[in-house]
């Protein structure tokens, strides 16, 4: 019913053609490619050329910020963005994961106005014409009212929500994601952490863990995205090296780990069906 990926920043080999070859081996058929600048197309065809499945993409969040402001970084941020969008289209990837603010718990962008909504709109125009729709990533705390203000806003099939479990268990969990913004959901990333993050705190604590490694509750994640309609690839965001503490697999052979992701997303698979019965 539901096929599984993973995303190719999760640090698994040196270059994307490892990372792609070791994924491969583990028994992935999908992948997320995430935009890095200057290997967006690289790392595409790549996959492609590993006989990988690109679902969707994670646009660059660099500058992000920038959504909100005027003047030139404004101009230059959307441009970037219509660039990825038609790259996207010109190899038939027609979802693209994107940042409405940069990301970082102790980044605050400045507030929401309508100029970021003309923006948007703008961007989604271009998204329209070709075929590639934009799913909007929850992120962390001080800026969720920038994730809200968005998908308020905007009424538009071209704009819809990449659901995070593990942002929104880290930073948001009071506030119920899927019950309002669920009909919209286009993309997922799953991933695991302490749910132990307080103002003060860096993104350290978003530790993009293997799901059941950490403390959020995934058979009530599972209960949630079975009342939903979404129907793509059920997808793991994770990073093996470069989070903060605990740091579970710095001694764990990469092909251990990924054997291991594809066997918890294979448990969470198994849930969301159970639960759509």
């Amino acid at each position: 019913m539901f096929e599984v990926g993973i995303n190719s920043n999760n640090e698994c080999g040196n270059n994307i053609s490892e990372i792609c070859t070791n994924v491969k081996k583990a028994g992935f058929n999908n992948i997320m490619i995430a935009f890095k600048v200057g290997g967006e197309e690289n790392a595409i065809l790549e996959a492609k050329k590993q006989g990988l499945k690109i679902p969707y993409v994670h646009l660059n969040n660099r500058y992000a910020d920038d959504l909100w402001a005027k003047g030139e970084s404004n101009k230059e941020y959307v441009e970037d963005v219509i660039r990825q969008i038609q790259l996207c289209a010109k190899h038939d990837i027609h979802i693209a994961v994107l940042h409405g603010t940069e990301g970082g718990a102790s980044d605050l962008a400045l507030p929401p106005t309508q100029h970021a909504i003309d923006c948007m709109n703008k961007i989604l125009e271009v998204a329209k014409k070709n075929k590639v729709k934009i799913a909007l990533e929850n992120l962390d705390a001080p800026n969720f009212e920038h994730f809200t203000y968005l998908l308020d806003n905007i009424d538009s099939e071209w704009l819809g929500l990449c659901y995070d479990a593990g942002h929104h268990n880290l930073y948001r969990p009071d506030f119920d994601i899927l019950e309002k913004y669920g009909d919209r959901i286009l993309a997922i990333h799953l991933h695991d952490n302490l749910m132990d993050w307080e103002y003060g705190y860096d993104y350290t604590r978003d530790l993009h863990m293997i799901p059941f490694d950490g403390k959020i509750d995934f058979e009530k994640i599972c209960e949630k995205l079975a009342k939903t309609n979404y129907k793509n690839v059920i997808m793991l965001e994770l990073h093996r090296l470069s989070c903060g503490e605990p740091r579970k697999y710095d001694d764990m052979k990469i092909e251990n780990y990924l054997n291991l992701a594809k066997e918890r997303v294979g448990v969470i698979v198994e849930k969301i069906i159970k639960y759509k019965q």
